[in-house]
């Protein structure tokens, strides 16, 4: 058994295994200042208030069962556990369980100071108490775990820290045991997260029976402190202007990051409840995206898709959640504002453009390539091939899209190795498979037998201006030449090894190119059309 009696309701000065601690004014379990009580293993109960301004240990084999109505910790205290023979707290530390059902809602005075790192943490704490538990006054932080076992965790405008130069954990959350951020000022931070780190969930909600958690994946390997909250309700001025619960889910999420605002690509998912969706975005939540608030107000994003289940719990998917995905590169700001809304499906102008082609390299292999602008809801291609004594395309690989989000203006290559020894003619084509499980073929091309092949390729031609050439084959160019009509070279770009080379024109007008052997022997031209823009 413990050295510590199992349940204890302490009064008075008293000691225990040459440890001293005192009561306050009033009754309770008190340590002054430079008073030091440890609990070395097995159970204990406290069933008073705890005031902790010395230096309140918890072993890693500890649980000490708190029942009483308020926890405070001074700023200048600490809850040890077992490094240093119990004076710090650098190993892992038992559990505080908040389980005094009889004293209603629970308190923790946390007394930790997110600002500096300093103060008071309570090593892993378990939430047991059906009437909920509530951080007041100051900082709260948990080192290792919080465990969501019965009941709310309420931030009431106050910070609760999670981890210790680590995300540390968050297990027991789901559509009843959760965080409540509430208000403008509850927020939920985890600690140095990093690439490692995969997916961090911050299992918050706005209110009781609000359940719309958050997601991060920091692509850094340089780590960054993480904060979320979520509150009722979107307006167009983020803070005033027109209510806006129709279009939207009715909820505005705050996130942002502590060390490099602004900086790296930052994944982000956002569950919202079904229930809380709009006329209008439930009508055409198939086109469902996370959109971010800037200085032009709430942003258009890709994917537009329906959203997934509710898979940001612990537990098997919620049919009331729902959830939505979307990358940011460079726009985590130290607090940035999210929400959800719809798209109205698509339309001319937000089809993918694809040139695709391919030729042989040696007598085994074949080179696949295309390009993508604009490109829009893809998530990955799939590369099919038929031979010609072949009666169906079958898939030979699949290739992730390069575009954030499925979505790019800009031109987009890639390419693909088949393995293909056939000695007759090879036919390819794409599959363009979207967020939203649809898929859409691409042109097929032909591909003949013999390697060594030289052609230049122009696309797309006639062109506003930006255009690609193509070099399909395995001969030494070494440049791609441009003349204009009065037979004046106005552009000569140097190839070195490169299959598909982007360039620009200007003027528009009627152009030559041509590409030119490593011996200075023009092999072949092609007319090119600018109509600029």
């Amino acid at each position: 058994m413990s050295p510590f009696i199992k349940h204890i309701t302490l009064f008075g000065c008293f000691m225990l295994a040459g440890l001293f601690a005192c009561r306050a004014q009033q009754s309770g379990f008190y340590v002054p200042q430079k008073g030091k009580v440890y609990f070395s293993g097995d159970t204990a109960t406290i069933f008073s208030n705890v005031i902790n301004r010395g230096k309140l240990g918890v072993d890693k084999k500890a649980v000490v069962n708190f029942k009483g109505k308020k926890w405070e910790n001074d700023p200048q205290a600490l809850i040890t556990d077992e490094g240093n023979k119990g004076e710090d707290a650098s190993g892992l530390g038992g559990v505080v369980r908040f389980n005094g059902v009889d004293s209603g809602r629970q308190q923790i005075d946390g007394g930790y100071n997110a600002a500096t790192h300093s103060g008071p943490a309570f090593p892993n704490v378990d939430i047991q108490n059906p009437n909920g538990v509530e951080v007041i006054n100051s900082t709260a932080k948990i080192r290792n775990q919080l465990r969501l076992i019965n009941g709310l965790l309420y931030l009431q405008d106050n910070t609760l820290v999670i981890g210790d130069g680590n995300p540390g954990a968050i297990t027991g959350y789901d559509s009843v045991h959760y965080i409540v951020t509430g208000g403008t000022g509850g927020l939920l931070v985890r600690e140095n997260v990093t690439s490692s780190s995969n997916w961090v969930i911050f299992p918050i909600g706005s209110r009781d029976n609000a359940y719309t958690p958050a997601a991060i994946r920091n692509n850094s390997s340089r780590g960054d402190d993480y904060h979320a909250r979520v509150n009722d309700g979107v307006k167009a001025n983020l803070f005033s202007g027109k209510d806006m619960q129709a279009e939207s889910v009715n909820k505005t999420w705050e996130m942002g990051k502590r060390y490099y605002p602004n900086q790296d690509v930052t994944d982000v998912v956002l569950q919202h409840l079904v229930a809380d969706e709009g006329d209008t975005f439930n009508t055409n939540r198939g086109y469902s995206y996370i959109s971010q608030f800037n200085v032009a107000g709430w942003d258009t994003a890709y994917p537009q898709v329906y959203p997934a289940a509710g898979y940001l719990t612990s537990g098997n998917p919620l049919a009331g959640g729902a959830t939505n995905a979307r990358s940011f590169n460079g726009k985590i700001a130290s607090s940035s504002y999210f929400s959800k809304f719809t798209g109205k499906g698509d339309t001319v102008t937000n089809k993918t453009h694809l040139w695709l082609n391919g030729y042989r390299v040696d007598a085994k292999n074949v080179h696949v390539y295309w390009t993508t602008k604009p490109e829009v809801n893809v998530k990955y291609f799939v590369v099919q091939r038929r031979l010609s004594n072949e009666a169906n395309f079958t898939s030979r690989d699949s290739v992730q899209s390069k575009a954030l989000n499925g979505y790019s203006l800009n031109y987009l290559d890639y390419t693909m190795n088949d393995l293909n020894s056939y000695t007759g003619n090879s036919f390819y084509r794409l599959i363009l498979v979207g967020y939203n499980g649809v898929r859409t073929y691409s042109d097929t091309v032909v591909v003949g037998n013999k390697s060594g092949g030289m052609q230049l390729l122009l696309w797309p031609n006639p062109s506003q201006g930006q255009f690609y050439v193509g070099i399909n084959g395995v001969a030494a160019i070494k440049y791609v030449v441009i003349w204009n009509v009065l037979g004046q070279m106005i552009h000569r770009e140097l190839v070195n090894e490169r299959t598909i080379i982007p360039m620009h024109i200007n003027l528009p007008g009627a152009y030559m190119v041509g590409f030119i052997s490593d011996s200075g022997q023009l092999m072949e031209t092609k007319k090119l059309i600018i109509t600029g823009n």
